[in-house]
């Protein structure tokens, strides 16, 4: 059995223990579960009293009543130092009162004080830095004006184009690069806080993101949890796919690999029927566990696993392989797909990521093709956000556009209940961010990023950092495994989408900011044309093109896409529907393009064969035997043998000769 270590989904067990206790939920509960005054005890808050709400960059700390906070502590030196006292109780802000919050329980939003306290630090930044607070101080009733620094507003495409969030992100990375003791954080904290770094585009900062990736290249032993593994391959592929350090190609390849060993396949044997249930049925539905993935490696046998794999294991671990074969590491196939099988039968109609059974045993028989076709869920957005990062990721299968257009439909619906995640609240919050920013439905990601404008700034520390905020899930325990590193990397990494550098902030969907996200290339390049109105003749098979043939033609295309470019020929490389990028020159390393403007280069890693065929077609001329058959290869390349054919007939018009070498090299 694999080693515990404390995971985001650790206190998700407790559910177990817990579920038949009757729970008030999070600030509908006086006490908060006792967690006001349950100090963390580590790392920067451990002076801190309890699970306090964080007052914003004020410096102070409370307690969440219906309609006011009441302070129970105030950092040294901060802007409230001095100012604000203990048990003040803050009840509005510029003479108007809060409103009554609806943050707790069920219903999600966190409209009241805490929406209404963000946007008063809004109002005061965005002019003289004066917060004025009404304060209840005993018996008095006062005005009490915070200091803070007028930092501006967040602009109205933020993070993109927006002054406060690269003041803010230059913050979290200098506070996350001056404490060290940050880089021995839980997997998943310690991965943001690595990608956050070396995205950076600040030296300093990448070398202590080096640091970190070195310090965890080793290979991953049979006592790590899964959700160890996939981080540390998410991390390690990420900084191959920016720097091309080869030292970290064993451990990723080891990673990749027990990743499959870890996954649920084969016949699968986690329950057995009771005498009252089917044994046919059950085991019908127990099969249905197929390709996903738990917290520990898959051991078959009957109370081996827990409850069973879940979908956001799976999808990390997805993602993991993905970034993977980016790498040039092969992953097996048979994996990957059966991972998206999992994923999909846990997606419902409405774009719902499920927690892991919903759809089978966990609560009992269930039908689970019914259950897909439900159209419920409001909660737990961050799930459908990580799910249309690895959909984006996986654009050469067929049902991932319709599977991200499900996600992205989801978020746009679920976004109030961003911060509510079971286990750690800032495993759903990261990935939902990541999501939204890279949504093709503009509305979605604005819906997003506006709403939590406020809860942003309320998160904001006095010294730069970001710190968790209280949320409803009565197992959420992100406070408690790391109060500040995790969300003030999560925030660096969310901030930096405005300049995106990783995969995971839509690097294969997008090369810049721009007012639409873009699609991803490979899905432009590998959807199928559309089938013909008659009955289509039986397909021809497939051409299957070695990869050294690949290679070959891809040098061609590197040489004429150069060549064409600098003789003044206009390329545009279509990163989405609307938009397209004029290609500017060509090496062994990169593509060139120019974006708003700015010449910059696109490693050819980062490119993958459909991306390079939408190439070939904008560079192919159709008096130029070349062109035409550099694209009628890698159109065979990526499956399509009719268009590929009919190309080598063009060329053969041209230059019979080369088109008849050319197409005896590829192998039938």
């Amino acid at each position: 059995m694999r080693k515990t270590t404390w995971m985001p989904v650790a206190a998700g067990v407790l559910f177990l223990i817990t579920a038949s206790q009757t729970v008030v939920l999070a600030i509908k509960d006086k006490d908060n579960q006792n967690r006001w005054t349950t100090p963390v005890g580590i790392g920067p808050d451990k002076e801190v009293p309890g699970f306090l709400l964080n007052l914003g960059p004020t410096g102070a700390r409370g307690i969440l009543t219906e309609k006011t906070f009441v302070v129970r502590y105030v950092f040294p030196g901060s802007p409230a130092d001095g100012k604000l006292r203990l048990n003040d109780v803050i009840a509005g802000a510029f003479g108007k009162p809060f409103s009554a919050h609806t943050f707790g329980g069920g219903q999600h939003g966190y409209e009241g004080p805490i929406m209404d306290m963000g946007q008063a630090v809004e109002a005061a930044e965005s002019k003289d830095g004066k917060l004025v607070l009404n304060v209840q101080r005993g018996s008095e009733t006062l005005s009490v004006t915070v200091d803070l620094e007028p930092l501006g507003a967040f602009s109205p495409t933020f993070p993109v184009k927006c002054k406060k969030s690269e003041i803010l992100r230059e913050r979290a990375l200098k506070y996350l690069a001056e404490h060290q003791e940050s880089w021995q954080q839980p997997s998943h904290a310690k991965a943001a806080i690595a990608l956050a770094l070396l995205s950076s585009g600040n030296s300093q900062y990448e070398a202590v993101g080096k640091k970190i990736v070195m310090g965890w290249n080793k290979n991953p032993d049979s006592n790590t949890w899964t959700w160890h593994v996939s981080y540390q391959l998410i991390t390690l592929c990420e900084y191959y796919l920016l720097s091309g350090d080869q030292a970290v190609l064993p451990t990723i390849r080891s990673a990749a690999a027990m990743l499959r060993q870890d996954q649920y396949k084969g016949q699968i044997v986690v329950w057995k029927a009771k005498e009252t249930e089917d044994p046919v049925k059950i085991d019908a539905a127990q099969q249905l566990y197929d390709g996903g993935f738990g917290h520990k490696p898959y051991v078959a046998g009957v109370g081996n696993n827990g409850y069973g794999p879940m979908q956001f294991t799976t999808i990390l671990a997805l993602m993991g392989w993905q970034l993977a074969e980016r790498c040039g590491v092969s992953v097996d196939k048979d994996g990957v797909k059966s991972a998206l099988e999992f994923i999909h039968r846990g997606t419902n109609e409405a774009g719902y990521v499920a927690y892991g059974g919903e759809f089978t045993l966990n609560n009992g028989l269930v039908d689970p093709v019914r259950w897909r076709k439900s159209t419920s869920g409001m909660n737990y957005v961050g799930r459908a956000g990580a799910s249309l990062i690895a959909h984006r990721l996986s654009g050469e299968y067929p049902d991932s556009a319709e599977y991200a257009t499900k996600n992205e439909r989801y978020i746009k619906r679920a976004y109030k209940s961003l911060p509510d995640g079971h286990a750690d609240s800032m495993l759903g919050f990261s990935w939902g961010l990541l999501g939204a920013a890279v949504c093709d439905d503009e509305a979605a990601r604005r819906t997003m990023f506006d709403y939590h404008k406020a809860w942003f700034n309320m998160m904001r520390c006095h010294d730069g950092s970001f710190v968790v905020l209280p949320g409803r899930d009565y197992a959420d325990g992100g406070y408690y495994i790391s109060s500040r590193y995790h969300p003030t990397s999560v925030m660096a990494l969310v901030l930096g989408t405005a300049n995106p550098k990783l995969q995971i902030q839509g690097v294969q969907s997008k090369i810049a900011a721009t007012a639409k996200a873009q699609k991803a290339a490979a899905a432009l390049a590998t959807a199928p044309p559309a089938p013909p109105k008659a009955p289509p003749p039986a397909p021809k098979p497939a051409l299957t093109v070695r990869p050294e043939i690949v290679e070959q033609w891809h040098q061609r295309l590197i040489k004429k896409l150069d060549s064409l470019s600098k003789a003044g020929a206009k390329i545009n490389f279509p990163m989405n529907g609307s938009e397209n990028y004029l290609v500017r020159g060509a090496d062994e390393k990169s593509l060139l393009v120019n974006i708003q403007g700015n010449d910059l280069p696109l490693p050819w890693k980062q490119l993958s064969l459909g991306s390079r065929l939408v190439l070939a077609k904008a560079a192919v001329r159709e008096d130029d035997a070349e062109t035409l058959l550099i694209c009628a290869v890698l159109h065979a390349a990526n499956g399509f043998g009719s268009e590929a054919d009919d190309l080598f007939a063009k060329a053969a018009l041209i230059d019979a000769d080369s088109a008849r070498a050319a197409r005896a090299g590829l192998k039938q």
